[in-house]
């Protein structure tokens, strides 16, 4: 893993309501609208998502490896009286099976993992066929914006405990075997640089090509898709 601000944790859970009630809120409620049944949630944080769980859903379960993070959520949990198993580790390795999760929800974490290739691979095996991967993420801008998050990406990562604001998360989605016509930009939206645009909706797993047959290759097309 890479190094880690050790105050983040705490400079997080202590601001983000604040921050979630001026910003996130509404992107939040809206996001977790679209998962069901058995859901996962990777990078769960102090578990602020949580709150807005549809009646869709009918188990929790999440990863996470911050000890105070895990801490934080348990206690939110506890209080709302949601019942989440909450297990120590990363999205590049999540101890369930394959086919285990109707959704899994990605909410501002796919910025701060170490590799975001191998943290979709994992989802996309833990996800039953056709299920959704549903997403609340900032991603790298166009134009000035995105030259901004490339100069800062260092520096940023380092104070937010590994968030690079410059990642192309779309393109990573879609490499990974998604369908992403689910997914919208918000290109104007009140949170502060660098972590805008926002990505949000949600993407079906494809099906897998036949082994060995097809004139077809990968994903088929590449989408674009203007942040």
């Amino acid at each position: 893993m890479a190094r880690r601000n050790p105050l983040f944790p705490y400079v997080y859970r202590f601001g983000m309501p604040f921050f979630d009630r001026l910003f996130y809120r509404r992107y939040r409620r809206t996001a977790m609208s679209a998962a069901t049944g058995r859901l996962l949630m990777i990078g769960l944080g102090p578990g602020a998502d949580l709150m807005f769980l549809p009646a869709a859903v009918t188990t929790v379960a999440a990863v996470e490896p911050e000890p105070a993070m895990r801490r934080m959520a348990t206690a939110l949990a506890r209080r709302r009286g949601i019942a989440v198993d909450i297990v120590d580790a990363v999205g590049e390795s999540i101890p369930f099976p394959d086919n285990s999760f109707d959704s899994v929800h990605v909410g501002l974490v796919l910025c701060s993992v170490d590799d975001v290739a191998a943290t979709l691979g994992e989802i996309r095996r833990v996800l039953a066929p056709g299920g959704r991967l549903v997403v609340l993420e900032h991603v790298r801008g166009e134009g000035a914006m995105g030259r901004f998050q490339d100069l800062i990406a260092q520096p940023w990562a380092w104070l937010s405990s590994g968030c690079r604001p410059n990642r192309r998360t779309l393109d990573a989605i879609a490499a990974a075997g998604f369908d992403t016509a689910g997914l919208s930009s918000i290109r104007r939206s009140p949170v502060p640089p660098p972590c805008t645009p926002q990505l949000q909706g949600f993407a079906t797993v494809l099906p897998q090509p036949p082994l060995g047959g097809g004139s077809e290759s990968g994903n088929g097309e590449r989408s674009e898709f203007p942040s």
